[in-house]
């Protein structure tokens, strides 16, 4: 009897539709994740990620990012080149190997000053719409992330109001990355530059139904790794 029970309460759970996913949707252009503290120098090796949510390309010459612990002046770098739609690329370094992700670098740059490795003072990086020579400490950021313990810098957000913090400080070897959704930033313990888990567009995964049918309810990964808070 017990099992008769089981098996109808699971059908009714898998017939209501409980069980299913959504890949996060972006319709913007952001940032998606970043590395900056690596085992060892960080020099030569720190990078930023974007990710175009849009659906078309964006020519990103009036576009710059900034980064810094008293705010996103005090090291910036000007943007080139063209994003298409639901496209990754990557900016800094120029050393690329196994230690920070191996990343392929859209424009290898140095980026200078170092990012800052944050701790109980947040730091933060924001993208601007607006060109690297223009920036100053009262430029309101079109996107941002505020990392570390406490926001006692007072970094604006893109509402141009004092932000709150959106991620804790990423150990040395570890990324921070976006994944949008309720799930926001969080600490990756394994650098993935050049991809990530954004979509221009919802992609469900196979519905409950369809799994328990084919014998593979149960199997399916509801997140593609780990992750560190």
């Amino acid at each position: 009897m017990k099992t008769v029970v089981t098996v109808i309460f699971t059908m009714l759970f898998v017939s209501a539709g409980i069980i299913s996913v959504e890949a996060a949707p972006v319709s913007t252009l952001v940032i998606s994740e970043i590395f900056y503290d690596r085992n060892g120098t960080d020099n030569h090796y720190e990078w930023i990620e974007l990710f175009n949510g849009t659906t078309g390309a964006i020519d990103l010459s009036g576009w710059s990012i900034g980064w810094g612990g008293d705010d996103y002046s005090d090291g910036k770098i000007q943007l080139d080149g063209t994003i298409d739609p639901a496209e990754y690329l990557v900016f800094g370094g120029p050393a690329s190997d196994q230690s920070n992700g191996n990343p392929i670098y859209s424009l290898a740059v140095d980026l200078n000053p170092d990012l800052q490795n944050s701790g109980t003072i947040a730091d933060g990086i924001a993208l601007f719409h607006n060109p690297a020579s223009s920036i100053t400490a009262a430029t309101v950021p079109f996107f941002s992330v505020i990392y570390g313990i406490s926001n006692s810098s007072n970094l604006i957000d893109h509402t141009g109001v004092v932000g709150t913090v959106d991620v804790g400080d990423a150990p040395a070897g570890q990324s921070i990355e976006f994944f949008a959704g309720d799930d926001g930033w969080v600490i990756n313990s394994s650098p993935n530059p050049g991809s990530g888990s954004l979509s221009t567009a919802t992609v469900p995964l196979p519905s409950a139904v369809f799994l328990l049918g084919s014998g593979l309810f149960g199997l399916v990964g509801f997140r593609r790794k780990v992750i560190k808070i």
